[in-house]
C-alpha cells in the first residue's frame, strides 16, 4: 500500500494483488452482488430444506439450534433474542411458539430472579439435532461441494476480516429481524 493509500484509509489492509486497492466501480458493484446472492440463495435453500423435512420456520429452527449448540443448558432468553437479532416482541412470540409446542421450557435464573432461562426439552434437543442434521448436509452439499474445505475456510477467512472491521454511521442502525434469521452465531 501507498503512503497517499494508507493516510486516505485508516488501517486499511492491502489487499493481494492490488496494492492501492483500485477496483472499477462495476467490478466491485458486481462482485459484491454475486457474493449477496449467493448468500440468499443457499440461506433460502437451507430455510426450505430445514421446514420441508421438520416443519420448523426458520426463526424457530435458529433458536432451537442456537441452544442445542449452547455450553450453558439455560440460556437468557434476552441473551438469545440479542445474539440472534430479534426484536423483544418478535422473539417472545418464536419463544411462545417454541414452548407450546414443548421444544423449550422457561425457567427463572436461580442467580438473578429478573431473568428468565429458555431450556431445551428432551424432545426440543431431539428436534434440534435432527434439525441442525439436515441443516449440515444441505450446507455440505450447496457449498462444500462447490467450495471445497480449502475454499471455504478462505471464504471465512475473508468475512471474518469484513466482520472486524470497526462499525460505521449506517451500521449503528438497527438490523431488520428478516437479516436475523439469516444465519447462525455462537
Amino acid at each position: 500500500m501507498t503512503t497517499s493509500a494508507a493516510a486516505a484509509v485508516p488501517g486499511a489492509v492491502p489487499v493481494p494483488g492490488d496494492p492501492d486497492q483500485r477496483c472499477p466501480t462495476e467490478e466491485l458493484l458486481d462482485a459484491w452482488t454475486g457474493i449477496v446472492r449467493g448468500f440468499r440463495h443457499v440461506n433460502r435453500s437451507l430455510a426450505w430444506q430445514v421446514e420441508q423435512e421438520t416443519g420448523l420456520a426458520p426463526p424457530d429452527f435458529f433458536v432451537l439450534s442456537q441452544l442445542w449448540r449452547s455450553p450453558d443448558p439455560a440460556v437468557p432468553l434476552s441473551r438469545l433474542g440479542r445474539e440472534l437479532a430479534f426484536s423483544s416482541g418478535g422473539f417472545t412470540k418464536v419463544a411462545d411458539r417454541l414452548e407450546q409446542a414443548g421444544f423449550i421450557v422457561r425457567q427463572p435464573s436461580p442467580s438473578d430472579r429478573r431473568v428468565t432461562n429458555a431450556v431445551l426439552t428432551p424432545v426440543g434437543r431431539a428436534t434440534a439435532e435432527r434439525a441442525l442434521a439436515v441443516y449440515c448436509a444441505a450446507l455440505r452439499e450447496l457449498v462444500l461441494r462447490h467450495l471445497g474445505t480449502d475454499g471455504l475456510r478462505g471464504m471465512v477467512g475473508q468475512m471474518s476480516r469484513l466482520g472486524d472491521l470497526p462499525p460505521c454511521r449506517l451500521a449503528e442502525q438497527p438490523e431488520p429481524e428478516a437479516t436475523a434469521r439469516s444465519g447462525l452465531s455462537r
